[in-house]
C-alpha cells in the first residue's frame, strides 16, 4: 500500500495531460508536468545517490496533472450513479493513502526520536573520553554525531567526501579525533590501534592525543 501511489501518481499525471489535450488550453496543466520531469530524471537516472525527498519538487509540479486527471474521473461518467461511484472511489483511495501515510509519518517520527537520543548519548560518552570541541569525528553516522558533541565531521569515501587520508591524519595530531564504527564493526586500518569503546549504540575509536586530554 505504502508503494501503491508511485504507480498511481504517473497514470494520474498522464490522464490529467491527456485531458488537457483534449480540452484546451492544455499549457497550464502540461508546463507542470514536464517540469517535474525534468526535476526528477537528474536524481532517479543521473546520480548514484538519491533519497525521497529530493523528489519533492517534482511531486508538488504533478499536483495540478494529477488533480485534473482526478477530476476528470468524477465528472466523465455520463449517469450521475456512475460519478458518484467514481467520486466515491477517489475518496476511499485519498482517504487510504493519507491513513497510509500517517502511519509512515509516525513510524519516522518514533525513528527519528530514536536516533536523536543514541545521538545524545554517544556525545555524551565522547565528552567523558576528552573528545571535546574543538574536534573532529568520521566514519559511520559522524554527521550527526558531531551536531550533538560540537565538533566538525569529515570523511574520506561515501557521498559526505570532504577529505583525504593524509589530511585526516594530520587533524588527529591537532585536535580530539574519534572515529565511529557501528556496533560489532571494524575501526579503519588508520585508527586499528587506537582503543575502542562504546559509545551509545555505536563504537568509537579515539585517537591517543584525545585521550591524553591533547
Amino acid at each position: 500500500m505504502v508503494t501503491l501511489w508511485w504507480f498511481a501518481l504517473p497514470l494520474l499525471a498522464v490522464l490529467g495531460a491527456v485531458v488537457a489535450v483534449r480540452r484546451r488550453p492544455a499549457t497550464p496543466v502540461l508546463l507542470p508536468g514536464l517540469c517535474a520531469i525534468t526535476a526528477a530524471v537528474p536524481y532517479l537516472f543521473l546520480i548514484g545517490y538519491a533519497a525521497p525527498r529530493f523528489l519533492l519538487p517534482a511531486y508538488a509540479l504533478l499536483a495540478l496533472p494529477v488533480a485534473h486527471g482526478l477530476v476528470h474521473l468524477t465528472t466523465a461518467p455520463a449517469h450521475r450513479a456512475g460519478r458518484t461511484l467514481a467520486a466515491g472511489l477517489v475518496a476511499v483511495g485519498l482517504a487510504g493513502h493519507l491513513a497510509v501515510q500517517y502511519v509512515v509519518l509516525e513510524h519516522t517520527v518514533d525513528g527519528s526520536a530514536a536516533s536523536r537520543a543514541d545521538w545524545a548519548r554517544s556525545a555524551a560518552a565522547l565528552h567523558e573520553s576528552h573528545v571535546r570541541p574543538p574536534c573532529l569525528l568520521s566514519g559511520y553516522e559522524a554527521v550527526p554525531v558531531a551536531f550533538y558533541t560540537g565538533c566538525g565531521s569529515a570523511q574520506i569515501a561515501g557521498h559526505d567526501a570532504s577529505t583525504t587520508l593524509a589530511e585526516l591524519t594530520r587533524a588527529a595530531h591537532r585536535v580530539p579525533f574519534a572515529v565511529l564504527a557501528p556496533t560489532g564493526g571494524r575501526a579503519p586500518v588508520y585508527a586499528r590501534t587506537w582503543a575502542g569503546e562504546q559509545v551509545g549504540v555505536l563504537r568509537a575509536y579515539v585517537a591517543p592525543d584525545a585521550r591524553q586530554g591533547r
